[in-house]
């Protein structure tokens, strides 16, 4: 924690409703009953090793069942994603029809300046999915390989603001998306397995909680938020 004039001014971790991970990741899944019950969420990769051929579709499934599973409180298990479809027509009736009571929001490119877009987003029940470019730490000159992650949760700092020449807390500012996927699943108690942040050029960074460290850009971004009454 850093304190300037007195006060305290440190980050925080948010996330979005409808998840708990205190051990193993669970979600909440409503019954045809209204009966209400946390169900498992698997985080775990997929694949028993990432490697660079991977398909970014693959990605796709793997962040869109559990995000549908969770916005629409539904078990993963009666989930079906119709990838080509999904990525080739992001607002078209197939997004629709896996969020009927959401409104589905898609974007080029995401920047630090629009970074504060993602916690209005969690705040109203919604969540995001980003399509990163990212070069292999190994390979800095060959193409980027492209990946979606699952934007689940923000960290976020307090900003100090001069008034009277005191400090007070007036805003907060998102430093970077906490996101999963199906090659950063998050450990055991914890609610992300990687950050992805922005710098002032535009540029994305990844860090996994296992220390790997990529750079690259984000292509696309997708917002899926509750409907408004």
């Amino acid at each position: 924690m850093a304190e300037i004039a007195g006060k305290a001014f440190g980050l925080a971790h948010r996330y979005m409703q409808g998840i708990r991970f205190d051990g193993v990741w669970e979600y909440q899944v409503v019954a045809a009953s209204g009966r209400k019950r946390w169900q498992s969420l698997p985080p775990d990769s997929e694949h028993a090793q990432r490697t660079d051929s991977e398909d970014h579709l693959e990605s796709l499934a793997w962040c869109l069942r559990r995000c549908t599973a969770v916005m629409t409180k539904r078990p993963m298990g009666s989930i079906a994603v119709q990838l080509q479809l999904a990525e080739q027509a992001i607002n078209s009736v197939v997004w629709e029809a896996l969020f009927p009571a959401c409104e589905i929001r898609h974007s080029n490119a995401i920047v630090k300046a629009s970074m504060n877009c993602l916690a209005r987003v969690l705040e109203r029940g919604g969540c995001a999915l980003l399509k990163l470019a990212l070069h292999r730490a190994q390979r800095r000159d060959s193409e980027p390989a492209g990946c979606w992650v699952w934007v689940v949760g923000v960290e976020v700092q307090k900003l100090p603001e001069p008034e009277d020449r005191h400090w007070i807390i007036s805003d907060e500012m998102v430093r970077a998306a906490l996101v999963v996927s199906h090659s950063w699943a998050a450990p055991w108690g914890s609610g992300f397995g990687a950050r992805v942040s922005w710098d002032a050029v535009g540029r994305c960074i990844l860090c996994s909680v296992d220390g790997e460290r990529l750079q690259g850009r984000c292509a696309d971004i997708v917002v899926i938020e509750p409907k408004r009454a």
